[in-house]
């Protein structure tokens, strides 16, 4: 078996080792108990699910339909949903690096990062306006909220101002970046609007399974949307855990609800998150092992079995 190959298998392992290790402690921050008191619809909790999978889906669709269209969508659900799945059970959204791992065969160590770092700026600026929008209609009463959101669009305003100025001005910038300045990352950029528009959804949803009413939902989960995500920019615990929490009382506690209720609220939220994710990373990191190491494992299955063969018909001999 080929060094690189031997390599890549002992990443494998140590990366499932590494997040079963940090899943056992993760989860046990979420208290999942205290859900079973609160009188929760658990069947669109499961639609909850459902649609926060699909999301996923709809963001590898990014790849395929934007700025990879080499790229199958199987391999494209699996950067996306192994690098989110990682990210819930590994502190410092850590998935964000694990998700070259599973780029394909080929792909020069630059066409990765170009493939890592544009979408993840496409992330962010969806997720700033999706949450500016949220202001005028979750009706924000948290003033540090409020200024946090307006210092971040003129961050992001100057960013963009700079970003054109040294394309205009670095005509090394202006070549590098030329594969990706087209009709294809503008496509790339209303799929990951449309994925993070589905997961605004499925939080939606998951307010009402809750037991919030539906049209009152909407506004929470515009509220819960801009607090969470803009909090969630400090990386820090696994699946950001006491973050999101805080977030989602911050959220929902301009809106009048008191913090014991945004609490259970939020770890449904984020169970909701865990039921997504875990499952659908599991399975897609397994078909990843069988797609580009199942050859590998077959082949050094089978070298053991000669070696064994070999090693009783030795001692026969003897």
């Amino acid at each position: 078996m080929p060094t690189k190959t031997k390599l890549k298998l002992f990443i494998g392992i140590i990366i499932t080792a590494v997040i079963v290790y940090y899943s056992i402690g993760a989860l046990k921050g979420l208290h999942v108990g205290e859900l079973f008191h609160a009188h929760i619809n658990w069947g669109l909790a499961l639609v909850s699910v459902a649609i926060f999978v699909y999301a996923n889906y709809i963001r590898g669709l990014a790849y395929t339909r934007g700025i990879d269209r080499d790229m199958d969508r199987m391999t494209a659900l699996q950067i996306v949903g192994i690098g989110h799945a990682a990210n819930m059970v590994l502190p410092f959204h850590v998935g964000e690096g694990l998700r070259a791992a599973f780029f394909p065969r080929g792909y020069s160590a630059i066409k990765i990062t170009n493939l890592l770092i544009i979408p993840a700026f496409a992330d962010f600026a969806a997720i700033m306006i999706l949450s500016l929008s949220a202001v005028p209609f979750a009706g924000f009463t948290d003033q540090n909220l409020l200024k946090a959101l307006w210092i971040l669009t003129f961050l992001c305003i100057a960013a963009f101002i700079l970003f054109v100025i040294l394309i205009f001005f670095l005509p090394r910038l202006r070549s590098y970046l030329s594969e990706y300045l087209n009709v294809d990352t503008v496509k790339m950029m209303n799929w990951v609007l449309l994925s993070w528009i589905i997961l605004l959804v499925s939080t939606w949803i998951g307010l009402v399974a809750f037991g919030f009413p539906w049209v009152a939902s909407i506004r929470m989960s515009l509220a819960v949307f801009a607090a969470t995500n803009i909090i969630n920019f400090i990386p820090a615990t696994p699946g950001a855990i006491g973050l999101f929490e805080y977030g989602t009382i911050l959220g929902l506690g301009g809106l009048g609800i008191d913090p014991t209720t945004a609490l259970s609220a939020s770890l449904l939220l984020h169970l909701i998150q865990y039921a997504a994710l875990l499952p659908l990373g599991s399975y897609l990191y397994i078909k990843s092992l069988h797609g580009q190491y199942g050859e590998a494992l077959g082949n050094m299955w089978h070298t053991n079995q000669q070696k064994d063969t070999k090693s009783i018909k030795l001692k026969r001999t003897k």
